[in-house]
């Protein structure tokens, strides 16, 4: 067993990192020690305000940390991912995990040869209380048999948006858009309640800004169960709609956002059934109301300067993973799982449309 408090360190001081950094001050088992980045100066102002030493060498940052969390842009993920590994820290990375699967694989086999690392993905809508509730009580079938699962993600993003960064909007290191990025939460979520996909048929197109990597994408998917469903992608929608998934089985019909069942329809439930929806519409409607206030203080200028983004709970499942000498939540065998389904997706839509089997 680790002792605590866990050394963690991270890599990466550009948008993600200091929502890292906030919550790792709310997790008594972590000491944040240290933040690397290649600009010393976006280092040094993370490491300023949370009062640790900044590093541009990772190799050097390395040697007095534990563990490290992996927050650059998605396609450079592969080579520092390696070199944390291979020193025997462990690692908690971003989604996705890398862009491809085969970079993914080279991440995990490299954790494997190190017994003591555990390897993690930051996928936290799976730890949102409404989700969390959801996920016992389908896989106990609240919804009896699984005939369709679905994800539906209507964001919005401008072109200023793409143009804020020279990663932005690029295969080479964003590895695709409104599906890789903003989508793949909701797109885990889906595999977690409905298994794996066996078959998938895509139209993907790049229109409405001038990027590389797709803005719609409409997938047609066919589960290992024999489920089907169907995923719709965009960032052109605006105003933006509540990203959601919809499943519907033998007695009933669901749909949630991470934070709120907008559905929750059964046929005959028991008294059981019928008050653990109850109790997961009221969790629903206080998140919302709580959201609501937040957005009240932030107007009147009373926020925190900190958005809370889900990260504590992740990094509190990881920790709890290293003590206990478990598998975190969302391994790298997990993480995998979601960019196996999207690059399917992309190679479908590369094909106008022609099946991909998975697997």
């Amino acid at each position: 067993m680790s002792q605590t408090p866990l050394r963690v360190g991270i890599i990466g001081a550009g948008a993600i990192g200091p929502s890292h950094a906030h919550a790792m001050q709310d997790i008594p088992q972590v000491e944040l020690v240290a933040v690397c980045d290649r600009d010393e100066s976006r280092a040094a102002a993370i490491a300023g305000e949370y009062s640790v030493t900044p590093y541009t060498d990772l190799a050097q940052m390395l040697e007095v940390v534990d563990a490290a969390t992996l927050c650059v842009p998605s396609g450079l993920h592969l080579e520092p991912a390696l070199q944390v590994v291979q020193a025997g820290r462990h690692l908690l990375v971003e989604k996705p995990l890398e862009i491809t699967t085969q970079r993914i694989d080279r991440i995990i086999e490299a954790a494997a040869l190190q017994p003591q690392v555990k390897l993690g993905g930051v996928f936290q809508t799976r730890y949102m209380p409404v989700v969390a509730q959801l996920k016992p009580l389908v896989a106990e079938g609240l919804l009896g048999e699984i005939y369709s699962g679905s994800a539906y993600i209507k964001r919005y993003r401008t072109q200023d948006y793409y143009d804020s960064g020279g990663w932005r909007g690029t295969w080479k290191i964003d590895g695709g858009g409104c599906l890789m990025n903003q989508g793949i939460h909701l797109v885990d979520l889906l595999l977690w309640f409905c298994g794996d996909v066996d078959q998938v048929m895509a139209l993907t197109s790049s229109v409405g800004r001038q990027i590389e990597v797709e803005t719609q994408v409409q997938a047609l998917l066919k589960f290992g169960s024999g489920a089907t469903g169907v995923i719709e992608a965009t960032t052109l929608a605006y105003p933006e709609l509540p990203q959601y998934l919809e499943l519907y089985g033998s007695r009933g019909t669901l749909a949630f956002t991470g934070d709120k069942v907008l559905r929750l329809d059964l046929m005959d439930p028991t008294p059981e059934e019928s008050q653990a929806r109850d109790e997961i519409l009221q969790l629903g409607e206080a998140r919302a109301a709580e959201k609501a206030r937040q957005r009240q203080d932030a107007v009147a200028g009373a926020a925190v300067p900190h958005v809370d983004m889900g990260h504590g709970p992740v990094i509190e499942d990881f920790v709890s993973a290293i003590l206990e000498d478990r598998p975190p939540m969302v391994d790298g065998h997990e993480a995998r799982r979601s960019v196996e389904l999207i690059t399917a997706i992309y190679e479908s839509g590369r094909n106008a449309g022609q099946a991909v089997t998975l697997g």
